[in-house]
């Protein structure tokens, strides 16, 4: 395998790596998913802004 090759396997398979972390630990499925649900079983959700 060349050194470009090996390279950009790395990049991708770094790419890959960050991006799954990233998805798993900072997005809230749950409210992703609520956007797909029939319109009567979905559930508001209402940000919480404080004011100090």
């Amino acid at each position: 395998m060349s050194d470009i090759k090996r390279l950009v396997l790395i990049l991708f398979g770094w790419t890959s790596l960050v991006t799954a972390l990233h998805l798993g630990l900072n997005v809230d499925w749950s409210v992703v998913l609520n956007d797909r649900m029939p319109e009567d079983k979905r559930k508001l959700y209402v940000a919480y802004i404080p004011v100090t």
